[in-house]
This record gives structure tokens, C-alpha cells and sequence, in this order.
């Protein structure tokens, strides 16, 4: 959310407005969406073109652990968000996971079934589905391993760009295989499909698979460090909560065909993410 906010505000004749719930910046509306009185309120002011939301809990074990956690704001709130999108005449658009897929029949196409192997995948498919009856105009991009900077370091990258700077070792799967997405490229290929008036599902994924531990080690390699401090192992040797799909790479064919924007591969991202490092360390020591 962060990453389209920052890129869409630099867009010549755009307007557009930021919100978060427990980390205000400049430029950000508070607002939580599980207020449906204060979302209603919001949007209706608005009146905006397109509404966007990209609040979640991603926290795919947590999910797992803590259905009734999880389900308000990756359900409810996107299916009140929607109808509140509606109600305004505004698109509305939602970000959605690979992990619907349960990961037997990789590349996964926009018709294949959702057939999810954990909660967090359950949740997306539910309100994938609500989504559409509540705002027939609305835009699902399916995404995955989404990876950037970003000022609460949760993505996959930049915990391990931590582990290996603090000088520890670590464990990443080489059974788990899919498409790693920059959250840069994302933002730009969502500006043309709304720009294009695109609706429907669309996956909006990097151009290379990569199981975890080839992208760990080759985040060590673009970033200088050593990739002998990485270990591979079996996923079932995690123990994770909850089980992940064990190849949910996306098609992007159709994507592709809709937007001029290319598809980044992880490589030329990382290479990216790397050359911004300086910008945007000293972004976030601005706020």
C-alpha cells in the first residue's frame, strides 16, 4: 500500500489519497477499515474513481492458528470496502494470493479452480467471491511473495537481508516454488490496467520462478553476502502451521497482453530494490 501510494502521488494528473490505521505519515488518512461508519464516510466524500484496498493480514500461520483473527479484515472489511465502492460508483480493486491454488498444477491461469490448501488462501478465495457479487466493477489482481522496501520489514527479503547482516545463518525451502513479486513493477502494472479500464482476475506476478531458497541466495548475491550462510531444506522439515502449495507459480498471459509494463524478474528487482537502497533509507529517515 505504501509503495502504490508513494509511486501513484508522482503520477502527472493523479490524485489520489493514502490511508492507514496505526502508522500515520505525512500525507496519510487515519482510518480503520473495519469501521464500516468511518469507511462509508470516507468514500463517500471522496467519491473517488477507483478505490484500492490493500489492507490484510498476511500472516499465513497466523491465519492458520487464528481463523477469527484473520477473517474481519481479510473478508469482511474487503467485502464492506467493495460495497461501500459501489455505493459511490467507484471501481474497486483487491489484492488477492497464490495461495489459492494448492499447488499440483503450476502454471496456474486465471480459469484454473481455486482450490486452497490453508486458511489464508480459504479467506482470499471467499472474498474473492464476495468481492465480485458486491461491486460488479471491480479489478482482483492475484499476487505472490510480494517483496520491497517497506518500513515494517516483513517481506521475505528483507528478513533475510536482516538475518544475514546480523551474521546468522538461515533455512529456506527448495520445495516451495512460485513467482516473487516487486512491489514497484506491481504498482506500475495496476496504474495501466486501471488506466485501461481493466476488470476482472488478472495474476500480477514477477517473470521468474524461483523455489525459496534459490531467491535467498540469490538475494545474498545481489546484496554482497555470503549464500553459504543459507541452508536448504524440505518444507516438511519447517513445520510450518500452515502447509504451502508446493509450486503456486501464476501465468501472467494475460496480464501481459493487457499492459506494456513489463514483468520484472527477480534479479533485475533485487538489482532495483539494491541501486534505491540510499533513496530510500533516507526517505524513511525523513518521517
Amino acid at each position: 500500500g505504501h509503495a502504490l501510494w508513494r509511486d501513484w502521488s508522482r503520477k502527472p494528473g493523479w490524485t489520489v489519497l493514502g490511508t492507514a490505521k496505526t502508522l500515520p505519515l505525512p500525507g496519510l488518512e487515519l482510518l480503520d477499515v473495519l469501521d464500516r461508519q468511518s469507511l462509508r464516510g470516507l468514500i463517500e466524500k471522496l467519491r473517488p474513481e477507483a478505490t484500492v484496498l490493500l489492507a490484510s493480514d498476511p500472516f499465513v500461520d497466523g491465519c492458520q492458528a487464528d481463523p477469527k483473527r484473520s477473517r474481519p479484515i481479510n473478508v469482511d472489511a474487503a467485502c464492506a470496502a467493495a460495497e461501500e465502492a459501489r455505493r459511490a460508483g467507484s471501481s474497486f480493486v483487491f489484492i488477492s494470493s497464490d495461495y489459492v491454488f494448492d499447488g499440483n498444477k503450476a502454471p496456474y491461469s486465471e480459469s484454473d479452480p481455486a482450490l486452497p490448501l490453508n486458511e489464508y488462501g480459504k479467506q482470499k478465495v471467499e472474498a474473492e467471491a464476495k468481492i465480485a457479487r458486491a461491486c460488479p466493477d471491480h479489478l482482483i489482481l492475484r499476487i505472490s511473495g510480494l517483496f520491497g522496501w517497506e518500513l515494517r520489514r516483513k517481506n521475505f527479503v528483507l528478513q533475510v537481508l536482516d538475518r544475514l547482516s546480523s551474521g546468522g545463518d538461515l533455512v529456506a525451502a527448495e520445495d516451495i516454488r512460485y513467482r516473487p513479486t516487486y512491489a514497484p513493477n506491481l504498482s506500475e502494472v495496476t496504474a495501466q490496467l486501471l488506466e485501461k479500464g481493466c476488470r476482472g482476475v488478472y495474476h500480477a506476478v514477477g517473470s521468474e520462478e524461483h523455489s525459496r531458497y534459490e531467491f535467498a541466495r540469490l538475494i545474498a548475491e545481489v546484496f554482497g553476502f555470503d549464500g553459504s550462510k543459507i541452508r536448504r531444506v524440505r518444507q516438511v522439515e519447517l513445520k510450518l502451521p500452515a502447509p504451502r502449495p508446493a509450486n503456486s507459480s501464476l501465468s501472467t498471459q494475460k496480464l501481459a497482453g493487457a499492459v506494456s509494463a513489463p514483468l520484472w524478474g527477480a534479479r533485475q528487482a533485487l538489482e532495483h530494490m539494491r541501486d534505491t537502497r540510499k533513496d530510500w533509507d533516507a526517505y524513511a529517515a525523513s518521517l
